[in-house]
């Protein structure tokens, strides 16, 4: 039987067996591309026959069948402020501004768990089967599994990230598997697989506070709240906006379900003077945007008239998403507006170039089409989604610093006059096309087969349940050096029996705390040899000063 065939017998099974299932999307992180995707996914799913309900700062403009929409209203951004923390990590500052994501991402979730319509669907009664969220440092979120009693779907619209790896127990080994947003690409050198490690330290540091943080806020609005660990209990399994053909080749355990380009439509007809101004360009066509999270228009003037001068010496039109009505010195060839409909530009057939800040989902649009990139990042995963592009062959990395007339010009003449780029684009957009199931079929498997399954408890592995030092058997590593190390002076074995204790009763699972055990455990194995006790009466006073 052909793939094709076997997908016509899933879909009508899906219908038949899962109609009507209740699903909820909480989305209420303030950045719309994070939105994008999760209204595509349960749009997709209503057309199918759930009824779905979504809660979020974006409601739908038009209604749509089986869909209704939770105005999540008052979580909105600074725009200035967010616009500052971009540029302030463009300038090289990636690290610093984690925090102000943090801070960002820990006031919206607040404003959720405190929001009166959330409230209000609580007291309702209403039952959902699965709960899909946007899954961004945001744990606290995970009390809405335990609240409604149903199974929770993160997407990871970052793609295959560390907090991906993390709430799954996937394998990602700092040897090979760059972390995010470092450009290293998979065959590191000595030094960066060194700096690699240590970024991964540092996540899971940043993880641990991130989680304490979150605990304390669910202690603020709920009376003895399930713990951190408890709340992952709750995750069935992680869907993830990645794919092989644009990033680098990694292990996927059963519930990491990469799904990149799900949000990617089948182009549609362009506005009429769009079509017209399109099909008329004989030599082609450029276009131009910085994504939905910085403006063109907050380019220095001096860099904005740069760029003007080197799009007036190429013979190609240029679509430019400029956010005011003007342009001071714009050439002839150059169309300026405050939007466009990016996918079906990209989807033209003489579209040559996406100039792009090398956005996740605008990566991977370009790529669906087979559209060579010329990419300026200007922070977070941008900084290794561009990378990753030119490592592929279709895309050419410009810094912004760096961006003037004659570099443009340089890098315009680069991938526009050399087959190679377009032809690597292609090649990798087949890549992406060559699955058994489109990805948003494959989606809505997943979605379905968790409800099938009350949540899918038999694709967890039980590295997601680990310490993660049990995890990277250092605690394995631990006992054999400590064992060594008191072959020096342990006559009885009372020394080596204490060792050994030290590890038996380091806690069995993840715990945001447990390293505090782990430490104090060793200090007393490698002091005086004392068999270990548990943590409680290790604490006690009484039994500190005996020893």
């Amino acid at each position: 039987m052909k793939a094709a065939d076997l997908y016509h017998v899933w879909n009508i099974r899906s219908r038949t067996f899962n109609a009507g299932a209740n699903i909820l999307g909480l989305y209420f992180h303030a950045g719309k591309s994070h939105h994008i995707l999760g209204e595509m996914l349960l749009k997709e799913l209503a057309r199918r026959g759930h009824n779905v309900t979504m809660a979020s700062p974006f409601p739908l403009a038009q209604p749509f069948p089986n869909y209704t929409d939770i105005h999540l209203t008052g979580i909105v951004e600074d725009q200035l402020a967010r616009e500052s923390m971009f540029m302030k990590m463009n300038q090289g500052h990636t690290f610093i501004g984690i925090n102000d994501v943090l801070e960002l991402t820990r006031a919206q979730t607040e404003l959720t768990l405190n929001h009166t319509e959330m409230a209000k669907l609580l007291h309702s009664g209403t039952k959902f089967d699965v709960i899909i969220i946007d899954w961004f440092m945001n744990s606290a979120i995970l009390m809405f599994g335990k609240l409604f009693d149903a199974p929770i779907i993160p997407i990871a619209s970052h793609g295959t990230t560390h907090l991906a790896n993390y709430i799954t127990g996937n394998p990602s080994p700092p040897s090979y598997v760059p972390t995010a947003m470092l450009a290293f690409s998979p065959n590191m050198s000595f030094f960066q697989r060194v700096f690699n490690g240590l970024v991964t330290i540092g996540y899971n540091l940043v993880g641990h506070s991130n989680a304490k943080y979150h605990q304390h806020l669910l202690e603020k609005y709920y009376d003895n709240p399930p713990s951190f660990e408890e709340l992952m209990d709750t995750v069935a399994l992680v869907l993830s906006n990645g794919h092989y053909s644009f990033e680098p080749a990694r292990p996927f355990v059963p519930n990491l379900i990469p799904v990149g380009g799900f949000h990617v439509q089948k182009p549609k007809k362009l506005p009429q003077d769009l079509q017209n101004y399109m099909d008329a360009a004989k030599q082609g066509v450029i276009y131009f945007s910085l994504g939905s999270n910085m403006k063109s228009v907050l380019l220095p003037e001096e860099k904005q008239q740069e760029i003007l001068r080197a799009f007036a010496k190429v013979p190609y039109k240029v679509l430019w998403k400029w956010e005011n009505d003007k342009l001071e010195n714009k050439p002839d060839n150059v169309l300026i507006r405050k939007w466009f409909p990016q996918n079906d530009i990209l989807g033209h057939p003489n579209l040559k170039l996406f100039i792009s800040h090398g956005g996740l989902l605008s990566t991977i649009e370009s790529l669906h089409h087979g559209v060579p990139v010329l990419g300026v990042p200007i922070f977070g995963d941008q900084k290794a989604n561009i990378p990753n592009a030119v490592a592929a062959g279709y895309a050419v990395q410009l810094e912004l610093s760096d961006l003037n007339e004659e570099t443009l010009g340089q890098a315009l003449n680069e991938i526009l006059n050399k087959p190679k780029y377009s032809e690597n684009a292609k090649m990798r957009s087949r890549l992406l096309h060559d699955q058994p199931m489109s990805p948003m079929d494959t989606a809505v498997f997943w979605v379905e087969h968790v409800i099938r399954h009350k949540g899918a408890p038999h694709l967890r592995n039980a590295g997601s349940y680990l310490a993660w030092y049990q995890y990277l058997m250092l605690d394995v590593a631990l006992f054999v050096i400590m064992l060594l190390g008191t072959q020096e002076f342990d006559g009885d074995g009372g020394a080596t029996d204490a060792c050994l204790g030290v590890i038996l009763s380091i806690p069995n699972r993840r715990n945001v705390d447990s390293a505090t055990s782990v430490l104090n455990m060793f200090t007393l194995c490698m002091s005086r040899g004392h068999p270990p006790l548990p943590d409680a009466q290790y604490q006690n006073s009484e039994f500190r000063s005996s020893l």
